[in-house]
């Protein structure tokens, strides 16, 4: 793991995200709700920023990528729909490939929260960013009519290996602890989570960042497959993907 991370709250609950090579000294912010706390974050840090990795044009992302860029100089590549609202020096898609410093990350096409999202990921670096696809025990929402999509882009990330950091967008952990464990009460290793974001939430700290292993463990929408979490939403014997619908559907109306 070559990269340093810092990860800390921007606006109320998004993520701001900062991936340092510390040979090379090459600096990514990962999107940029806000600019001011993420030079804040680099200047506390001694890092200058040298690029921007944006994963999908949502406004909450995007609003502070110009200022960024016109206080940094960054390099910014994301995806094509988000040109409208981030000044992209690249355009991504899917196959492509990132550099920073010693590292590269692969682009994947992973839609179902915005039709062009993209996920960074890097073996090597043990990382991915996922933006809203994936949270802390949870997902983001899905477009109308994009269930499978979404699926499909969660299911391809689930294949990561278990030792791979995700960057999320958001820190919601409190209250996708809460919906998971309503879904799988008999789940020992989401008891023993729920505990920690009740915690992280009295103690103020933003939690944003996780493993593919510990999303396996206690996320219910990447335990679809499981029986339990078929049967909590009346799907049992269904197909994964039918039973995630479900659970995403339910979460709606939590």
């Amino acid at each position: 793991m070559s990269l340093d991370l810092h990860i800390f709250r921007t606006l109320s609950d998004n993520a701001g995200a900062l991936i340092f090579d510390p040979v090379t000294k090459a600096c990514a912010a990962v999107d940029v709700p806000d600019a001011a706390p993420v030079l804040a974050a680099a200047k506390a840090k001694g890092w200058t920023i040298s690029d921007i990795f944006v994963t999908h044009a949502h406004h909450d992302h995007t609003q502070g990528v110009a200022e960024l860029k016109e206080a940094t100089g960054a390099f910014v590549c994301g995806p094509a729909d988000a040109a409208d609202s981030a000044p992209l020096d690249r355009i991504l898609g899917e196959g492509d490939r990132v550099e920073l410093g010693n590292d590269s990350f692969e682009i994947w096409h992973t839609p179902g929260h915005s039709n062009g999202h993209l996920t960074f990921a890097s073996i090597g670096a043990k990382l991915a960013l996922v933006g809203d696809v994936v949270f802390v025990m949870g997902c983001g929402r899905v477009q109308p009519g994009q269930m499978g999509a979404m699926w499909t882009s969660l299911d391809r990330i689930m294949a990561l290996p278990d030792d791979v950091r995700l960057i999320t967008g958001h820190d919601y952990t409190l209250s996708n602890a809460r919906f998971a464990i309503a879904m799988d009460p008999a789940n020992a290793a989401l008891k023993a989570r729920y505990a920690q974001a009740e915690a992280a939430k009295a103690e103020g700290r933003f939690w944003a960042l996780t493993t593919i292993g510990e999303e396996k463990a206690t996320n219910p929408f990447f335990r679809a497959g499981e029986a339990a979490l078929a049967a909590a939403v009346g799907k049992a014997g269904a197909a994964p993907g039918e039973v995630f619908a479900a659970l995403r559907e339910a979460k709606n109306t939590f």
